[in-house]
């Protein structure tokens, strides 16, 4: 009977009349029902038919999580590490992901070894780290592999091998992955575990960078700008350092700079230079600093005349 309400309160939210699924929700969580009380919770999280109350939302996925529901479990780690509605604790975090993983709950898994990894709520320990990437990447999570391939990449916790990490890595974007095809991309341009390869290197760049991720469009950029795996196109360049400023990247809105003060690729422009150096100065580009003061004395010495 439970499942039915449960499932009814369902509908009613995929139907987007949230007072009815709020309603058949709290029914079934009354009766206990796992799933409805963390659906509550969630409800509550968003103020969806309810008023938005991070209190409720901890004490209905609290509930669920004490009923052994892997998915509240994981959630209510995410709620002790980010001190929402409870004051912030990483001990009870990792204690939490740790239920949800023993369970098999694979992003709990994944988030383990990261706070292992870390030394977030537990002693650093890179073996627990590698263990728990491992159980993830088993079930196939991308994410998972990913960092598996990093770690053997750069030999964290266990000796470094390229042909590993080359493997983890290609499961990883077999699955269109962005962070993974970035990375092999960056194997086959520095011929890491494999023969150079530019070619390789910029059609796994194009595949993360066709996803909007800005690590891989600055990467692309840069194969463009240096006539690497391609004919040297400085608008194509200046065409994805676009992409990745606009997504906050710090060396491609430098890179934009350059491009804006050197008439690279687009019309010498010292305005646009100028508002590109001053967003990346302020993320810590030094480089970007030094251009920006080196462009605003000419611009000053030139007004002065």
């Amino acid at each position: 009977m439970s499942d039915f309400i449960y499932q009814l309160g369902r509908a009613y939210e995929k139907a987007n009349n949230l007072t009815a699924a709020v309603e058949q929700y709290r029914k079934a969580a009354d009766q206990n029902y796992a799933a409805a009380q963390f659906a509550l919770g969630g409800l509550y999280a968003n103020g969806q038919g309810v008023p938005q109350n991070d209190q409720q939302y901890v004490y209905w996925v609290r509930k669920a999580a004490d009923h052994g529901y892997a998915v509240a479990q994981d959630a209510l780690g995410y709620v002790y590490l980010e001190g929402r509605g409870v004051p912030e604790d990483d001990q009870q975090a990792a204690a939490w992901f740790r239920k949800a993983a023993d369970q098999g709950y694979v992003a709990a898994q994944n988030k383990l070894g990261f706070m292992y990894q870390n030394g977030d709520g537990v002693p650093k320990d890179d073996q627990q780290a590698v263990a728990w990437f491992r159980k993830a990447a088993a079930q196939g999570y991308a994410p998972a592999q990913d960092r598996l391939g990093f770690i053997f990449q750069n030999g964290e916790g266990v000796p470094k091998d390229d042909e590993k990490a080359l493997a983890w890595l290609r499961k990883a974007a077999d699955q269109g992955y962005a962070p993974a095809q970035n990375r092999l991309g960056f194997m086959y341009r520095n011929g890491q575990g494999v023969p150079k390869d530019d070619q390789q290197a910029l059609a796994w760049f194009r595949k993360a960078a066709d996803q909007g991720y800005a690590l891989a469009q600055n990467s692309l950029a840069a194969m463009y700008a240096n006539g690497e795996g391609v004919p040297k196109d400085d608008q194509q360049a200046v065409a994805w350092y676009r992409k990745a400023a606009e997504h906050g990247l710090a060396e491609a809105r430098y890179s934009l700079g350059l491009a804006y003060a050197n008439g690279q690729g687009v019309a010498q422009d010292t305005t646009q230079a100028v508002a590109w150096f001053r967003q990346a100065a302020e993320q810590g580009v030094k480089e970007a600093k030094a251009k920006l003061d080196e462009l605003e004395a000419l611009q000053n010495a030139s007004g002065k005349r």
